[in-house]
């Protein structure tokens, strides 16, 4: 290839190769986001062991759609509107069955007068009442997708000033998220293409490397998808922006790449300039890879499913972003040389005028980060790692409204736990009715727990419905139940050798000042100083303490995990035990400003979110090993601690700050998502950024710095290999 060709044939390949990808991708492989019961919780997880053992007890009816409406109960316009909208849910495939004041109870009044029907159907002082849409077992997402808009066509037809209608459940909070996946999915990684590429065009001012990176950053994210459906990893919950992900992690390659290239441009032609680069970038881009990998890895040993699909969908995409960025983009930076030196004067000037106000500042600078590290060290206790349902919506949306609303009037959330007698006794003999009963009152007092049915509700509604009822005993009155002339009711709230029963709970979500599993400790406390032995938990409101547990393990344990293994691979990479620590300390302040400063202002690290202090820290290695390269080159020529870390500082200020920009940039643009985890994943993901650039420029080169001077003989220096005859000029 000729150093004065426009174009050439392996760029020229390059390009149809990853037009043919990008119609592959779209034609056979599945991008949209999987988002359903199953999709939080793995299989393994114990916890959801224990929600699979309570299905195979009892038949489970949690997993359905609550409606609400409210008006005036007892007048018949009212009750008619809700048998209208009743009837036409039953029409939906989808729907098994519909439970409301007008199916189920005899009519308002004896639901009104119900133990079971009022707690079920009635909440509050008579002013709406609930509609149970329970589904058919297995629905698939594709079902709910067009299930929901149905009911909420219905919603938009019925409702009117008197008559309001709230909708929740866990499917349709499900489908909610899913369609903010989907939409941040297809919107932001066109636009954060399209930020990227303005940043690389106001940088570089050149269209070869524009193309370059664009068609190296496609490849990576097209392969990237494609080896996670190879792979059967879907896309869910936090792999719903991996695609964004994989452009920071194969653009952070490619910006080190471009400015070495660019430092060696001015004395080889265009292909021995790219060829050097790579030979120059190339060791700290393998290790920076190899850190970002372990850190992905290390997500594979977390119980939370979201989390490991992200560690196995990440360590997919680290290799795929290094073997394309050394695999592809040079062959963009063979092509002629760019004629861009005037415009790209300018962008030189604006950093060298930056750099040298912060060089003079280095020390303000430095106790700057350390300063916010420790003044928000002590909200790290205050993190909200087990946030609200609402927390995932914006507080205006209609969803939100509707979950408040629902959930002050019954609870929002399902939470099953399974009980057996203590003795191993029947549960519907009438000492442990009598218990259940007193249990059910002084769970009810719960400021947790907004409902709760119980088998012996049951019995109450048995005996209540039969005047002959005192002649049965509650074991025959609940075999009753579980037949079929009453839906086999009874099925749902005790086993047939009746020494198990169900207790159904819908939680409250809005006020809730603790973790949920300290709430569903306390439950099963109270449970146990009755008599009871509460030995299976499950349902939705458990599992998400779980999850979230096993967020802030990844959090915790994983990053301490990580900065281990930092050090180990920083010690490898400078073989110098002084830059290795300093390397850690610089990298163990980004997670404690970060996750500091989301206590600080009080938001919740949600499953979503908390992914971000991991990828802020790859960010900062990237750069610190990128410079820990520099200074081996500096080296040689230099052995004053203080004269080679301000070489290193100057020569690594443009790449640095150029990454930090554009990953910046293109991070930002989640700031205008209307789903509020992606806002916080973003803006958690810029900070980091922020403080991971200044962070590696800064704190790092000024901890690694020798104290004195050193007086070694620099052709010993050690890890110091024989330079090539472009030595003198890339380290000027």
């Amino acid at each position: 290839m000729g150093k004065n060709r426009f174009f050439s044939k392996e760029a020229f390949l390059f390009l149809v190769l990853t037009v043919a990808q990008v119609w592959f991708l779209l034609a056979f492989v599945d991008l949209k986001p999987h988002v359903g019961y199953d999709v939080f919780f793995a299989s393994n997880d114990p916890s959801y062991k224990d929600d699979i053992r309570i299905s195979r007890l009892f038949p489970r009816n949690d997993n359905q759609i609550l409606i609400n409406f409210s008006g005036d109960i007892f007048d018949p316009q009212y009750q008619g509107r809700v048998k209208e909208f009743g009837g036409l849910l039953l029409n939906f495939k989808e729907v098994k069955d519909v439970k409301s004041i007008m199916r189920g109870p005899r009519n308002v009044p004896d639901a009104v007068e119900s133990s079971l029907w009022r707690r079920l159907l009635i909440p509050g002082k008579d002013a709406s009442s609930n509609m149970l849409v329970i589904l058919k077992p297995s629905v698939p997402a594709e079902g709910l997708s067009v299930l929901i808009p149905r009911i909420e066509n219905l919603k938009a037809v019925f409702e009117s000033e008197d008559f309001a209608i709230k909708i929740s459940g866990l499917p349709y909070i499900t489908e909610l998220i899913r369609r903010h996946l989907t939409e941040d999915l297809r919107t932001f990684t066109i636009l954060a293409f399209l930020i990227f590429g303005l940043v690389v065009i106001f940088v570089f001012h050149s269209w070869q490397i524009f193309m370059g990176m664009v068609v190296t950053c496609f490849n990576a994210a097209a392969l990237t998808l494609m080896g996670m459906n190879l792979f059967n990893v879907k896309i869910g919950i936090l792999t719903a922006n991996l695609t964004t992900i994989i452009f920071v992690m194969t653009l952070s390659h490619m910006v080190f790449l471009t400015f070495n290239w660019k430092h060696i441009l001015g004395i080889e032609d265009n292909r021995a300039a790219a060829r050097e680069a790579m030979k120059i970038t190339f060791p700290a881009s393998f290790w920076s890879m190899a850190t970002t990998l372990l850190g992905f890895l290390s997500l594979l040993h977390v119980q939370a499913k979201p989390i490991r699909e992200l560690g196995a969908a990440g360590a997919i995409g680290t290799l795929i972003a290094f073997a394309v960025a050394y695999g592809v983009y040079p062959a963009f930076l063979s092509l002629k040389k760019p004629s861009h030196e005037k415009t790209d004067l300018f962008v030189r000037n604006f950093y060298k005028h930056l750099f040298n106000f912060f060089e003079p500042r280095k020390w303000i600078v430095f106790g700057a980060i350390i300063g916010l590290a420790v003044f928000t060290l002590p909200f790290l206790k205050t993190l909200d790692l087990d946030p609200s349902l609402l927390s995932f919506f914006s507080p205006k949306s209609e969803i939100t409204k509707g979950l408040k609303h629902i959930d002050a009037r019954g609870g929002s959330n399902p939470l099953v736990i399974v009980i057996k007698s203590g003795a191993n006794e029947p549960l519907s003999s009438k000492t442990n009715i009598q218990r259940l009963l007193s249990l059910q009152d002084q769970l009810e007092t719960h400021p947790d727990v907004g409902t709760l049915l119980s088998m012996p509700l049951l019995v109450e509604e048995a005996r209540r419905q039969s005047s002959w009822s005192f002649l049965f005993s509650n074991q025959t009155l609940l075999k009753w139940m579980a037949s079929a002339k009453y839906d086999s009711i009874a099925k749902g709230f005790i086993t047939d050798d009746q020494k198990s029963a169900l207790l159904f709970f819908r939680m409250n979500e809005e006020g809730r000042a603790k973790h949920r599993l300290e709430v569903v400790a306390e439950i099963k406390g109270l449970i146990e100083k009755k008599g009871f032995d509460p030995y299976l938990t499950g349902g939705v409101y458990a599992l998400q303490g779980n999850l979230s547990r096993h967020v802030a393990v990844s959090l915790i344990y994983g990053l301490g995990q990580l900065l281990f293994v930092f050090l180990i691979i920083a010690f490898i990479a400078s073989l110098k035990i002084r830059t290795a620590l300093a390397m850690s300390f610089a990298i163990g302040v980004i997670p404690l400003c970060i996750l500091g400063v989301v206590g600080a202002l009080g938001l919740p690290m949600d499953t979503i979110a908390a992914p971000a202090a991991n990828i802020a820290i790859s960010m900062g290695i990237d750069a610190m090993l990128h410079m820990v390269n520099a200074s081996r080159r500096f080296w040689k020529h230099e052995t004053d601690g203080a004269v080679l870390w301000h070489k290193v500082r100057e020569r690594m200020w443009e790449p640095v700050m150029t990454s930090m920009f554009i990953v910046s940039s293109g991070f930002a643009i989640f700031f205008f998502s209307s789903f509020p985890p992606t806002q916080r994943f973003g803006g958690s993901i810029v900070l980091g950024t922020v403080i991971s650039a200044f962070s590696a420029i800064f704190i790092f080169s000024l901890l690694a710095k020798p104290r004195g001077k050193s007086r070694k003989n620099p052709d010993h220096a050690p890890g110091t290999a024989p330079f090539s005859r472009l030595a003198k000029f890339r380290d000027s």
